[in-house]
């Protein structure tokens, strides 16, 4: 009679580490699908809101005849076009001041402002904690775009949205594909001209605001043109108001800024 062979069995220790990666594998794709669909809602959220985007920036020919006129006209030109039904955004959160578009980046969303700045670091439009949050002005700044200096902050999302696109600006060659940024108000689009992209410490003096145009507003000017990654061929004067976007680098420690300078 033929002896029966002896079962292989798995020992106890490996099936204990066995178990332990079962439930490592288990809870890291239950955070990974939790992140995913977080993400998902806010790029949803964000995406729903296009809809009162009416029409599409105007081509270049257009924005040099709306800028002749704007110097012509100053203050007292006639009310422009609007774009955007800002009206209609405000009634569903008054703390909507604008909306923000660069063409061909992605980035397209309602410009927030509030008293707390941190609250938009992870509240969506409609107030819906995301670690997305909103693109928000920095809370010390007149929110009709009066100052000479406007810091406007945006998360470098990993999935790409918010302003991770601003990264794209260490190549000379994106400037020149995308060399402005378009804010609407109330009185309709305005448009800023990117002078100086770079890379600085989250205390940086670059983010200085309440200046009045003089000597030493123009020194800031310059100290942030000569901290441009590369030369932008854009020059920029005690004259010109400036906007500064912000946001994250990956390491998350520094920050990186694009500012460009009024057009209209």
């Amino acid at each position: 009679m033929a002896k029966r062979q002896k079962k292989n069995r798995i020992p106890l220790p490996l099936i204990a580490v066995l178990c332990i990666c079962i439930v490592v594998l288990g809870v890291s794709i239950w955070q990974l699908s939790d992140i995913f669909l977080e993400y998902k809602a806010g790029t949803d959220e964000y995406k729903d809101l296009q809809q009162y985007v009416m029409a599409e920036i105007p081509g270049e020919e257009d924005q040099e005849q709306t800028e002749t006129a704007a110097e012509e006209d100053g203050e007292d030109g006639e009310e422009r076009v609007q774009r955007v039904a800002l009206s209609e955004l405000q009634a569903e959160n008054p703390d909507t001041i604008g909306w923000i578009e660069i063409p061909g980046t992605g980035i397209s969303y309602p410009l927030m402002q509030t008293e707390d700045n941190a609250y938009y670091l992870n509240h969506t439009f409609s107030g819906k904690v995301n670690s997305s949050g909103s693109i928000f002005m920095e809370t010390l700044n007149s929110s009709d775009f009066s100052d000479l200096h406007t810091i406007i902050y945006g998360h470098n999302m990993k999935n790409g949205s918010m302003f991770a696109g601003l990264k794209n600006y260490e190549s000379p060659s994106y400037l020149v594909s995308h060399p402005n940024i378009y804010i609407d108000l109330a009185d309709g689009t305005h448009c800023y001209q990117i002078f100086s992209v770079c890379e600085v410490e989250a205390d940086s003096d670059s983010y200085t605001i309440g200046f009045a145009p003089d000597e030493q507003y123009e020194s800031f000017l310059q100290t942030l043109k000569s901290r441009s990654a590369y030369d932008t061929g854009v020059t920029v004067s005690r004259e010109d108001s400036i906007i500064t976007l912000s946001t994250c680098t990956k390491q998350g420690e520094d920050r990186y800024l694009v500012h460009a300078k009024k057009r209209y």
